[in-house]
């Protein structure tokens, strides 16, 4: 109450305006004269080209094959025209002395670069604390748009996302003092060096997300920051690479997600002594990014090579001793032996969920036979307390997982079934469930909507 009593009636009421969209402040502006200008003193600034437009407009847009006529679809609208002219009026002229936020999403060539470097530039001289650009362009000539340099030396600056056709040139006086989020989706390198110096020059930074494309300038790099806390990094099918380092003696969740073909990459992943959270996409170098990562509580990983059961993935000296939470989701076939090795090298394991997003006709190849296999791991003996199956195609092996796994665990406390909408296959495949032998006597099978519980697990 104090806080509030501290500011005008006008204070309180930008105050009010910061929490609305851009666009939404500024049609405030036709209430009276106190509230003409009013959102001009807003610190927060957001542009979304997309917002014009009602979604069907974008969903058809998007869709459209031939480019010319995409791009005649806005020219008769010209609303992201006006919209280019409201910013380049307005912007200069914005009242605020501190501009904390800027974000820019744009989608057309109604907006050329030359306007969003000036737009970046004039956010940068008040003192900016966070950049958000996004420029896809879907018509048009494919160009790049460069960020001004005084970007790359903004004290200010804490937060950096760039998106897409984003060019970044960082120059060799780079310095980021107050930088503690930087993510990067798919943008264009000058050259292999900017992103280098990026890097090394962001000495406080706590949030790395690359996004890999083709085409980007990069063929190998290290991120070495020893402040980091949190690591993203995503290779595209076609993006190729000499190889990365990771040094990152602080970091506490790391993602990895290498969707490209190739296996002669070089990985030195190290250092990660406070690791606690792991995502991992294995594929064809599923080996390299899960050595890294043997001390995280929790796991969440993707099978998505086809071949992946024809290689032992890891050795057995790997054991994963601190594992408690563990999401095994397939994408392809042949992932039983990797599953089935992985639950014998974490004893301690007490949450497992199982995702088994297959082809259609539910048959996955599984080389490990559930229904006839003697070993088990120590973890079903001793930890496991429960079990999810996310079966949204219901595949034979999904379901003898799910029967082994209740057979086994001795101190289950809960199984939940969760499939698709077909009714008769789902009473047929919950009344075998239900009556398999369990090896928990007090444990509490519950069978649910797939499509209901899925962004809990995503």
């Amino acid at each position: 109450m104090e806080k509030i009593s501290g500011f005008s009636d006008d204070d309180l009421l930008v105050k009010i305006l910061s929490f609305l969209p851009t666009k939404d402040a500024a049609s405030t502006s036709i209430l009276s004269k106190q509230w003409k200008f009013l959102w001009m003193r807003v610190p927060k600034l957001e542009f979304d080209e997309k917002s014009m437009y009602p979604d069907e407009f974008y969903y058809k847009y998007t869709f459209l094959e031939d480019e010319d006529h995409r791009r005649n679809y806005f020219t008769e609208l010209g609303k992201s025209h006006m919209m280019r002219r409201f910013i380049d009026r307005n912007l200069p002229s914005h009242r605020s002395p501190v501009i904390e936020s800027l974000h820019l999403k744009l989608f057309t060539d109604a907006f050329q670069p030359e306007d969003i470097k000036l737009w970046v530039e004039i956010a940068i001289s008040r003192c900016l604390e966070e950049l958000s650009v996004t420029f896809i362009r879907f018509g048009g000539i494919p160009i790049a748009v460069p960020m001004p340099s005084s970007l790359y030396t903004c004290k200010s600056l804490v937060t950096l996302k760039l998106n897409r056709r984003i060019l970044v040139d960082v120059p060799h006086t780079c310095c980021l003092p107050s930088l503690k989020a930087l993510h990067l989706r798919r943008v264009i390198y000058a050259d292999e060096e900017s992103l280098q110096r990026l890097l090394s020059n962001s000495s406080v930074l706590e949030d790395l997300f690359l996004e890999r494309s083709p085409g980007d300038n990069v063929r190998k790099f290290a991120v070495i920051i020893p402040s980091l806390l949190s690591l993203c990094i995503v290779m595209s099918e076609e993006c190729t690479s000499d190889g990365y380092i990771i040094d990152t003696p602080s970091l506490k969740c790391f993602k990895a997600f290498d969707y490209s073909d190739t296996t002669s990459t070089c990985f030195l992943v190290k250092n990660m002594p406070k690791l606690e959270e792991a995502q991992v996409w294995a594929g064809q170098n599923s080996k390299r990014l899960l050595q890294p990562v043997t001390s995280v509580k929790r796991l969440s990983l993707w099978v998505g090579n086809n071949d992946i059961a024809e290689v032992v993935v890891y050795g057995d000296d790997i054991v994963f001793n601190k594992l408690e939470h563990l999401h095994f989701r397939t994408y392809k076939r042949f992932w039983s032996k990797l599953l089935f090795q992985l639950l014998n090298a974490s004893p301690k394991l007490q949450h497992f969920t199982f995702s088994d997003h297959l082809t259609k006709d539910g048959t996955m190849g599984a080389p490990v036979c559930w229904k006839q296999l003697n070993s088990v791991p120590q973890c079903l003996l001793s930890s496991l307390q429960t079990f999810k199956w996310l079966g949204l195609h219901r595949s034979v092996e999904g379901k003898d997982l799910a029967t082994y796994i209740l057979r086994n665990s001795c101190l289950l406390k809960t199984a939940t079934i969760s499939l698709g909408r077909q009714p008769q296959r789902d009473h047929e495949l919950e009344t075998e469930v239900k009556f398999c032998l369990r090896g928990s006597p007090t444990c509490n099978l519950v069978f649910n909507d797939y499509w209901r519980c899925r962004e809990i697990h995503l």
